[in-house]
Formats: C-alpha cells, sequence, structure tokens
C-alpha cells in the first residue's frame, strides 16, 4: 500500500513541477484539442517515505524563430542554453537523475492545429539534439508537446514592469476568458498593445523547456515507466525569470510629430494644417496651426484671404509613457493657445468686405481618439473659448483693395498711413473643429 501511495505522489509531484499547465485556458474548444496523453515520467522504487522530495531545475530553456521547428544554435543565446545543461547534467551525476522532460510550446498565433503540431515537431527536434549529445540519459529522457503557451505569455504580462496596470489587466482579461480559442485570439489582436506583445514575448515563448528532476539523498532508481492518467490539479508555478537571459533588443516605435487638418474648415474650402509634437513620456504636446486660404473672383469682388497662425500646448489627461504611448496621446486634453491673423473678405460685386489684423488668445478642450484599425489614424474634436480683438475696415476706408492694395502691404509715406477705423473686441468661442490627423514621424525605443 505505502509503496503504491509513493508512486502516486512522485508523479504528482511531477507533474506539478516539470510541465507549464494551461491553467488560464479553459476553453471547451482548447481542451477538446489537447494533444493527447502527456508523456510524463514516473518512478518505481521499493519503499519511498512521505518526507523525501524530489528536485527539479527549469530555468534551462531553447528557442525557435517563427513557425519553425529547426534549432538554430545562434538563435536567442541556444548554444549557451545546451551549454548550460550539459554543465548541469555533469554536475549532477547520471545516478542522481530521475528524469529530464522538455515541454515544447509555441505562441498563440496562427491556426491552433498548426500550433499544436509545430510543438510536437520542435519536441521531436529537441529529443534528437539531447539524444546526440547526451546518449547516456537514455530512458530517462521525455518529452511533453504543449501547444500554445498562453499560460507562459501570461506569466511575462503579470511581470511586466512597463505597461501600466490597467493594460495588463485588459490583457489578462482576455487569456482568461473563457471563451473558444479563435474568438480568444481575435481579442488578443483588437488591443493596442498586441503588437507590442507579439514583439517582446512571443518570441520568447517559442520555446522548449528542460525540467531535469534528481534526488539528492541517494534514492535507488529501479525503472522507468509510462504512467497511467493521474487526476490533477493545475497549479501554476511561480514564474521564473532567468539572470543570464540572452535578451535580444527590442524596437518599437513611439510616433513623435502628427499632421492634422481641421475638416470643417476643409469642407468650407479654408485651407489648413497643423502639426502636433509629443515629446518623449510626457503628457505634455505642443501643437501649431496654420490656416492659409487665398481664393479670389476679381470680376464679382469675392475674396476669401486669411493667414492665421496658432501654436497651442496641451495638456492630456492619460500619461504617455512606456508602450501605452505607441499609438500616441489619446482621450481628453485641455490647452492654452495663442494665434495671430490678417484676413481680407469681399462678399460680392457691390463693394461690401472688410479686412483687418487680429490677435487671440483663450484655453480648449479635445478629445482623441482611434475609430480605425490602423491606430497612426486618429480623429480629433475640440473648441476653444478666448479672448480676440481685430482692428478692422470696411472698403471704402481700406485703401484701394480693388487695384489689389492691402493695408498690410502700405508702401506709402507713413504720415499719409491712416490706422485702422473700427476695432472688434469679442470674449467667448473662438474655433471648433474635427480634426484628422496621421503620425508622419515615430521614433525607435529599444528595450532590453
Amino acid at each position: 500500500m505505502n509503496s503504491t501511495f509513493a508512486r502516486v505522489w512522485v508523479l504528482l509531484m511531477m507533474l506539478f513541477v516539470c510541465i507549464h499547465m494551461q491553467a488560464q485556458t479553459t476553453s471547451a474548444d482548447s481542451t477538446a484539442n489537447a494533444a493527447g496523453p502527456k508523456v510524463t515520467p514516473s518512478i518505481r522504487s521499493e519503499e519511498v517515505s512521505d518526507d523525501e522530495r524530489p528536485n527539479a531545475i527549469r530555468d534551462i530553456e531553447v528557442h525557435f524563430r517563427f513557425d519553425k521547428s529547426r534549432l538554430d544554435l545562434n538563435y536567442m543565446g541556444n548554444q549557451q542554453s545546451l551549454e548550460k545543461f550539459a554543465q548541469v547534467i555533469d554536475s549532477l551525476g547520471l545516478n542522481m537523475i530521475d528524469s529530464v522532460v522538455i515541454v515544447s510550446q509555441s505562441s498563440p498565433e496562427g491556426v491552433y492545429e498548426h500550433n499544436l503540431s509545430l510543438s510536437r515537431r520542435r519536441a521531436a527536434t529537441m529529443r534528437r539534439e539531447i539524444e546526440k549529445r547526451h546518449p547516456d540519459l537514455g530512458d530517462k529522457l521525455f518529452v511533453h508537446p504543449d501547444g500554445e503557451s498562453w499560460q507562459r505569455l501570461r506569466e511575462y504580462v503579470v511581470k511586466d514592469s512597463l505597461m501600466k496596470q490597467s493594460t495588463i489587466d485588459k490583457v489578462l482579461a482576455v487569456i482568461d476568458a473563457d471563451v473558444n480559442i479563435g474568438t480568444k485570439k481575435w481579442r488578443m489582436e483588437q488591443l493596442d498593445i498586441y503588437p507590442y506583445l507579439r514583439k517582446t514575448y512571443y518570441p520568447r515563448i517559442r520555446n522548449s523547456v528542460f525540467c531535469i528532476v534528481y534526488f539528492d539523498d541517494g534514492l535507488s532508481i529501479l525503472e522507468v515507466e509510462q504512467p497511467q492518467p493521474v487526476e490533477t490539479e493545475d497549479i501554476a508555478d511561480e514564474p521564473k525569470f532567468r539572470e543570464d537571459f540572452p535578451y535580444e533588443q527590442y524596437t518599437y516605435r513611439v510616433p513623435f510629430l502628427n499632421v492634422h487638418s481641421n475638416m470643417l474648415y476643409d469642407a468650407g474650402s479654408v485651407l489648413n494644417v497643423g502639426v502636433e509634437y509629443y515629446p518623449k513620456n510626457s503628457r505634455w504636446t505642443v501643437a501649431a496651426n496654420y490656416t492659409f486660404p487665398w481664393w479670389s473672383i476679381k470680376k464679382s469682388h469675392r475674396y476669401l484671404q486669411i493667414i492665421d497662425g496658432q501654436v497651442e500646448v496641451r495638456r492630456y489627461f492619460k500619461k504617455l509613457e512606456g508602450f501605452d504611448a505607441e499609438f500616441g496621446p489619446r482621450g481628453h486634453y485641455l490647452s492654452a493657445y495663442g494665434e495671430g491673423n490678417l484676413y481680407d473678405l469681399g462678399f460680392n460685386a457691390a463693394k461690401r468686405g472688410v479686412q483687418g489684423e487680429g490677435w487671440s488668445a483663450g484655453l480648449g478642450y479635445g478629445y482623441v481618439w482611434h475609430p480605425w484599425k490602423d491606430k497612426r489614424w486618429k480623429l480629433e474634436a475640440f473648441i476653444h473659448v478666448g479672448y480676440y480683438q481685430t482692428l478692422y475696415d470696411t472698403y471704402h476706408h481700406s485703401g484701394d483693395p480693388l487695384n489689389d492694395k492691402y493695408y498690410y502691404d502700405w508702401d506709402g509715406k507713413v504720415e499719409d498711413f491712416k490706422p485702422r477705423n473700427h476695432r472688434l473686441r469679442w470674449f467667448g468661442p473662438t474655433g471648433v473643429g474635427i480634426n484628422i490627423s496621421y503620425d508622419l514621424f515615430r521614433r525607435k525605443v529599444n528595450l532590453k
């Protein structure tokens, strides 16, 4: 009775320690497509006490390129990992090693069945590689193709120090959702942070992890056999991050300059263009806008000629930092602006019209959002409220506009210059618009 209990107990311990259970991927689809019985070692011994504990080393791993099952020794430190594996095997000694389990996984992108097959091929590759390098391991070597590594991805996300907690919560909500695997992947791809996850963590979970189970108390190992399936609970180990992991430089891009145009002005033939500069890791931005319609129909005395320059400082409610800034600022903002302009507005052949110069200063509020899948395109709604003052003349006071002489083009004697006859002061709404913008320039950010 004691021998039977001991065998079952040791099997449970090995399952808990060696295999990354996909505890968070609990959907029926994922379970139904699981890869058959898991090849896991068990131990038969004549006598095992309740206090004996197997030890495991599981921080050695090799990595595979995207959609590949061939082992590339020059990729992500694979050669160093295999050398470390050899050192561990030699230092423990063959007699102390109970078993070596190789858990092979794939990143959760693409077709589930293909990824399951890919993890099997990677497991077969690693079996051949280890058998070639360490033929003495013999029947102590086992492989476990574990399919898509949602659980390992989850561990990395939880430990990420660059993402905001709200972003981490969104990712975990997708990973933990009780939905079919296709829906889970679709939801993951809709997240703004998905490109970062795919670039940073997906290469790390296309891997094979070595689990070396050994005893240091001299336990006699008599035979290794294939066990009968045992019902167990999934227990997620504390994620371990190797100090010697050969991390590559992962590069992503953060926008720092966009170009935009006010579509309401465009609809009225009031040509305009603007730029907005995003300083690194700041919720403050600087925008500049230039309005320049210069239309005229002299026969009917119709003029729409405006030159307007504006500088605006914005403060977004949400700070731009880390990978949350990968698609530029969004959400609510407050602003302060200053502008100056000159204009000539002619209405009809009856010589009605005005020309003048003005300036304005005030505050603004706006909201930026991403309505399209390409996050470089954005929409923005805004309103400005402030003080505006202008000096102007109607045409019968304004020099000789019908002969293309404008007030601000005065080239006569200074003593003959006549100041504007009218002044207008206004406090209230000074601008409104819906901008469409595109992040034109992006800066590289490296994460090691």
